[in-house]
């Protein structure tokens, strides 16, 4: 019996999340199979994840969500582009689950989980199985925030009216606007190595993390008066006027010890990357952004709860290590 994990191809915080959840499900039980259904690089990140597993996880490559798209060189969201894509995307809904369909047949199912992939929804309620959502929030709340066409929240409302069972993480939105059974999840993080982190810190000293997400373009951030070590990943260049700059390889398998590894963390609000912080008792400077709902609610609570600043991404842009060294006293 196989549980079908249907993840979103936006960014990599969603597989990111999702394959903590899988891990320990096969660590905890020998018999337990799963297949993973995402996005191309999602995919690969996960068969690289799973070398050791694969004679108990099947992945399967398909187009799973859009998410948001960004203008270049931007932390924005390109509201015109995202809504031709969208458009786009819904009218290939019954295609992608009539193949699903297709697919699954050959498999003893059990459970289908969604992490907020529109796809897994319909193919739940095809195979008439139990809506599974996992998440802190959905595209429908997003979409609706940025104010999209009424034709995209309404395919997204429908969606999230049919989920059956909610799995909340931490910092969720709210979701009052439906009644779904909830199920509260902790944080959770991809294991976090006290050994790696250690080698880590020998090897690099004082360190920043430092990511915009791999869904962002940025030319350059400057950073100066940090003699340490800077963290990177694909899609930002860093140039440590001081110090050293390691850009992580786009391959990379555990950021999580390198976030563990850090004095504190420069980062997209992403959900899984906070988490990741969280996890390893990190401190995080946020980048705002103003558009995303998400984002913006994760960010207030995470002030709140965990002691996180936040900055604006020009700030970023040219950043003063010594401005939060004065700051963090």
């Amino acid at each position: 019996m196989y549980d079908i994990w249907y993840v979103s191809c936006h960014g990599f915080g969603h597989i990111t999340r999702s394959l903590a959840q899988l891990e320990k499900k096969l660590d905890e039980n020998s018999n337990f199979k799963c297949i993973i259904v995402s996005g191309e690089k999602q995919i690969e990140f996960a068969k690289l994840y799973f070398k050791d597993y694969y004679d108990r996880v099947i992945f399967r490559e398909i187009l799973t969500d859009v998410g948001l798209i960004n203008k270049k060189n931007s932390l924005d969201v390109d509201k015109e582009l995202l809504e031709i894509k969208l458009k786009d995307f819904i009218s290939k809904w019954d295609k992608l689950v009539e193949e699903e369909i297709n697919f699954l047949k050959d498999y003893h199912l059990g459970d289908i989980f969604c992490d907020i992939s529109p796809i897994g929804i319909l193919v739940s309620k095809n195979l008439k199985k139990k809506i599974n959502l996992i998440s802190n929030f959905t595209w429908y709340q997003q979409y609706s925030y940025l104010n999209l066409d009424s034709e995209i929240t309404q395919k997204y409302l429908e969606l999230d009216e049919m989920i059956d069972n909610l799995y909340l993480y931490p910092l969720n939105l709210d979701f009052s606007y439906i009644s779904p059974k909830i199920i509260k999840m902790d944080f959770i993080s991809r294991k976090i190595s006290i050994k790696k982190v250690e080698e880590i810190k020998v090897q690099y000293g004082k360190s920043i993390f430092i990511s915009c997400g791999k869904s962002a373009q940025i030319d350059e951030i400057t950073i100066s008066n940090f003699k340490g070590t800077v963290f990177t990943t694909s899609g930002v260049k860093v140039k440590n006027i001081d110090g050293k700059v390691l850009e992580l390889p786009v391959d990379i398998l555990d950021t999580q010890n390198y976030i563990a590894a850090s004095d504190f963390i420069i980062a997209k609000a992403g959900w899984g990357t906070v988490a990741e912080a969280v996890c390893a008792e990190t401190p995080m400077i946020l980048l705002e952004r103003e558009g995303v709902l998400e984002d913006t609610h994760i960010i207030g609570l995470a002030k709140e709860k965990f002691g996180a600043k936040s900055i604006k991404l020009k700030e970023l842009i040219y950043f003063d290590y010594n401005k939060v060294k004065r700051n963090r006293r």
